[in-house]
């Protein structure tokens, strides 16, 4: 993004100077400005693209005399340096950084919003994004002081724990916060590549198909209103009715709105405003200003359900569930090219074949050329260049050898059957009848200090698994110690603990809805905090491996 600024010194900044622009490489014209700033990621794509437009800029006369700022988030890297100055822009700009660190999304959820963090770790092999992690869980902890227990797993995890441990090493005896001091009692650093089979999954929770149908952006969607015009809804706990409904099986949000709502006109039939004191009218009053809330969510209630109700929809979750069970290869493949034969959206065929792979320890050489094939020929072949980067990701790739898949699902079990969606007592609800892995290994860990899971089971996953103790030794310095036989065998603390799960590679709605749920029962007994690099879909998750220019152009077409 660039901000056109007017001349600081010409006074102060008035309402209305302040132009936003989306970065491109375009010129920037003749925008009466003499300060343009931009605010990027350290990509180098983005430096490539600031390059070239500080460049068309000076090509045109309008462009003379504008200065630039570039100031990159969370950092700024040699690369992207280095690009400037090959691209001879170097001196005419002044770089610095912004360091954002985690955005709170609401009380118990914060992201670091970088969403092609998985991407760069699970298909590229850049890591750069890692240090930002640790950094910034750095700046939590002092803030909120250091969790005395860190467990992990995962390659991602492991390397984010081996940069935590270098950075607390390099802190003065007066910046650095003691363990167990504050409010953090223990961390969880997880690796989206422990359990990628999850967010190919279609969220079933109220919040997860606002998600799924109308994409949460920044903590709100835009839906049309009554009168056909666009508004803005902002999702979060501050809206009371939202924290209870959000983390809800969809199934269940309707007749909980139906019941408020009769509950108010029920009250309001019935009752005799003169014969009321003037507290019951003040009860009453504050229930009549809810009415346009229950409105609000019954509007967006309806918009998920236009989408569910679909054949397509149906169809889609079912061959999920078939999937999930382990049934014939066969006739998932069978669903999925009829998907594809129908035209149905992009994202939802490519979740499907990735689950496919997933859960079948790769795609049988009978249906992986012929799908892919098949799925070029319906969506262009502009495509082939995203299926290739999945395949590096280890998403989608030709089956060579029996997976995992089942034993874990014993091992963890990770499908519930009969699940009550009303009143749910297992995690699984949120996929209707499938728990996350993550959310299997976060219960476990939590309830003892160790992890709780055998250790050929937890080999089975990919990634190192590590436990530690933070602490000082007698010299007051940072140390780590592995966690004691006697304390893993331990009762659990009586106190509520606060738990921090970290998300390396993107969390959904559903995996928080499934944490918020067992953090409440009295076996675990925890206050989860989920930190992530971003809140992610499937398909925004897969719309990260497709090429830059290739998106562009959907988009293109999209507005038209």
């Amino acid at each position: 993004m660039s901000a056109a600024l007017p001349n600081f010194n010409d006074g102060p900044l008035a309402v209305g100077q302040l132009r936003l622009l989306h970065l491109s490489a375009d010129p920037l014209g003749d925008l009466g400005v003499r300060n343009v700033v931009y605010l990027v990621r350290a990509r180098v794509e983005n430096a490539q693209q600031i390059s070239e437009q500080i460049k068309a800029t000076h090509k045109d006369k309008a462009g003379a005399g504008i200065e630039y700022a570039v100031y990159f988030l969370p950092r700024r890297t040699i690369a992207c340096e280095r690009i400037f100055q090959e691209q001879g822009v170097y001196g005419d700009i002044v770089a610095g950084e912004l360091p954002i660190s985690f955005i709170p999304f609401d009380n118990d959820v914060l992201s670091l919003e970088m969403g092609s963090a998985f991407r760069e770790l699970a298909a590229e092999g850049d890591r750069s994004s890692l240090y930002d992690a640790a950094k910034a869980l750095m700046g939590l902890q002092s803030m909120f002081g250091c969790a005395r227990i860190l467990k992990g797993k995962g390659a991602a995890a492991h390397a984010v724990h081996l940069q935590l441990s270098r950075m607390r090493q390099e802190l003065s005896s007066d910046e650095l916060p003691s363990p167990g001091s504050g409010g953090i009692d223990e961390m969880i650093l997880l690796d989206r590549e422990v359990d990628v089979v999850t967010p190919m999954c279609t969220q079933l929770t109220y919040e997860g198909l606002i998600d799924e149908t109308l994409q949460i952006k920044n903590g709100s969607v835009t839906t049309d209103s009554a009168s056909g015009s666009k508004q803005r809804i902002t999702l979060n706990s501050a809206d009371k009715m939202y924290a209870e409904l959000r983390d809800l099986s969809f199934a269940a949000v309707g007749p909980q709105l139906r019941q408020r709502a009769m509950a108010i006109q029920s009250d309001y039939k019935t009752s005799k405003a003169a014969e009321r004191s003037l507290t019951e009218l003040k009860e009453f009053a504050s229930q009549l200003k809810a009415l346009p809330n229950i409105q609000r969510h019954i509007g967006l209630a309806e918009s998920v359900n236009k989408v569910i109700n679909a054949p397509a929809f149906r169809s889609r979750v079912g061959a999920e569930q078939s999937m999930l069970d382990g049934q014939s290869a066969d006739a998932a493949a069978e669903a999925i090219e009829e998907l594809m034969c129908n035209e149905e959206d992009m994202h939802a065929v490519l979740r499907l074949m990735c689950l496919l792979s997933l859960t079948q320890s790769g795609i049988g050489r009978k249906y992986f050329d012929a799908l892919r094939k098949e799925f070029l020929q319906s969506y262009g072949h502009e495509h082939l260049l995203m299926l290739s980067k999945l395949q590096d990701a280890g998403m989608l790739v030709r089956q060579e050898g029996k997976g995992h898949w089942a034993a874990l699902k014993r091992a963890f079990r990770l499908l519930v059957d009969d699940v009550d969606d009303q009143s749910p007592t297992d995690a699984a609800y949120v996929f209707s009848g499938h728990c996350p892995l993550t959310v299997r290994l976060v219960e476990a860990g939590v309830k003892g200090m160790g992890w709780g899971v055998p250790e050929d089971i937890m080999k089975l996953l990919p990634g190192p698994a590590f436990e530690v103790e933070q602490s000082l030794d007698d010299k007051g310095q940072p140390c780590e110690k592995p966690i004691s036989e006697r304390k893993k065998a331990g009762a659990a603390a009586p106190k509520r603990k606060v738990v921090l799960v970290v998300f390396l590679g993107g969390v959904t709605f559903a995996e928080v809805a499934a944490l918020r749920f067992i953090g409440r029962r009295p076996e675990v007994n925890c206050a989860f905090v989920i930190a992530t690099t971003k809140l992610i879909t499937g398909s925004t998750m897969l719309d990260t491996f497709m090429d830059e220019d290739v998106k562009a152009a959907r988009e293109f077409a999209t507005l038209k």
